[in-house]
């Protein structure tokens, strides 16, 4: 496993994949700060340190799609896997390991994000605000998601030998899981009543409408399955951590937990039994 690991970890550093996330997070913080800083020139109101500082949490689904996917994806074109394997390596330990460098690589990518943004925001905007426990459970939160998306698209890219195909796959899959989050989202948020208000019209009368009930909001077992997949899924937990939800902690981190579970045992279960060419 420990030949294995550092040999993965000399690939990833020299991957041009992990390369280009990085730059694009690079990229993403410094245009976060610009975009806040000209804000608060300009109005006298930016969008605070620690918001900006969990932005990326609604990306990280297309990131670890694209880097996972292209870097594991080496491993079949190139020949790596089968000559892991016949080395003697365990097909178990072969799959671990590259879930472990996977992960690595995911968090790296995440830390260059958030130190590019306190180098260049603390000297802009100060300190953050909340309180230190928050932030924290805010960022371990952060690192269980990236967990999961890691395992699930380890997974995608340890079963399909095309790596073009499970590149597809993979960003497809985390653009359709992000489409829903945002969707499950606004029906949960949808008012149970609408609220009374009185407008004008064109000609000048003034039109009052009364409270009436929301025929959209979710009530019951159909409120129980969305509030649950609003918590399961990866996409839906970073759109809570991004705007900074606060309740829910306990579930998403449970639901984080067992998606890489799941994912992890069924992939390796799968593998074992793959003919490998």
């Amino acid at each position: 496993m420990t030949k294995l690991l550092r040999a993965n970890l000399v690939r990833m550093t020299k991957n041009r994949s992990f390369r280009d996330c990085m730059g694009f997070m690079i990229s993403y913080g410094l245009s976060m700060v610009c975009m806040s800083y000209y804000m608060l020139c300009k109005s006298g109101y930016g969008i605070p340190l620690e918001n900006m500082c969990f932005g990326y949490a609604s990306l990280m689904g297309f990131v670890s799609a694209v880097f996972v996917s292209l870097f594991l994806g080496t491993e079949y074109s190139d020949g790596t896997i089968r000559n892991k394997l016949t080395i003697g390596h365990k097909r178990h330990t072969v799959y671990l390991a590259n879930l472990m460098v996977s992960t690595v690589g995911v968090l790296v990518i995440n830390a260059v994000y958030v130190a590019v943004l306190l180098l260049v925001g603390i000297p802009l905007f100060g300190t953050f605000r909340p309180d230190p426990f928050f932030l924290l459970t805010r960022a371990f939160l952060t690192v269980l998601m990236d967990l999961s998306w890691t395992a699930v698209f380890t997974m995608c890219s340890m079963l399909n030998q095309n790596k073009a195909a499970v590149t597809a796959v993979s960003i497809l899959s985390a653009l359709v899981l992000c489409f829903a989050s945002g969707y499950i989202r606004s029906r949960l948020s949808e008012p149970k009543i609408y609220e009374p208000y009185t407008y004008v019209t064109d000609k000048g009368y003034e039109i009052r409408k009364e409270a009436e009930e929301n025929p959209y909001y979710l009530e019951g077992t159909e409120r129980e399955i969305y509030t649950f997949l609003n918590d399961f899924l990866p996409g839906s937990q970073g759109l809570q951590i991004l705007n900074q939800d606060r309740g829910r902690e306990r579930q998403m981190s449970l639901y984080s937990c067992l998606t890489v579970a799941l994912a992890t045992g069924a992939g390796i279960l799968v593998f074992r039994r793959k003919d490998i060419k």
